[in-house]
């Protein structure tokens, strides 16, 4: 996987999303419902993040602008945003190699044990 035009607070954000959207399908959405994610406040009350609105609809505008949201805009802040495909393999990936650094962290842990 190449690694994403994104800053760090940005692929946190993303992660988050995608952690929201996997809440979705497991409570019974569609995955096209569970793409939507409604307006700047309520993804920022939803996700509980603990950046200000501002900053928040920076990090949107960012993974907007790389093609891992799909905004629609108005009077300059996030009116509708659903995810795109691309933030699910982002965040697929990203759960699958932090899944692999601790089984592979985890595996050196054991190793010191062994004669």
């Amino acid at each position: 996987m190449e690694t994403p035009e994104l800053t760090q607070d940005a692929q946190r954000l993303a992660v988050l999303i995608y952690k929201q959207y996997g809440k979705n399908v497991n409570d019974g959405k569609n995955k096209q419902e569970a793409k939507s994610l409604g307006g700047l406040k309520e993804i920022h009350d939803t996700l509980k993040i603990k950046y200000s609105l501002d900053d928040t609809l920076e990090l949107i505008r960012e993974l907007s602008r790389n093609n891992y949201l799909d905004v629609m805009w108005g009077d300059n802040t996030a009116v509708f945003v659903q995810i795109e495909n691309k933030l699910i393999i982002f965040g697929e990936n990203k759960l699958a190699n932090d899944i692999d650094d601790v089984l592979n962290w985890a595996n050196k842990i054991v190793s010191i044990f062994k004669p």
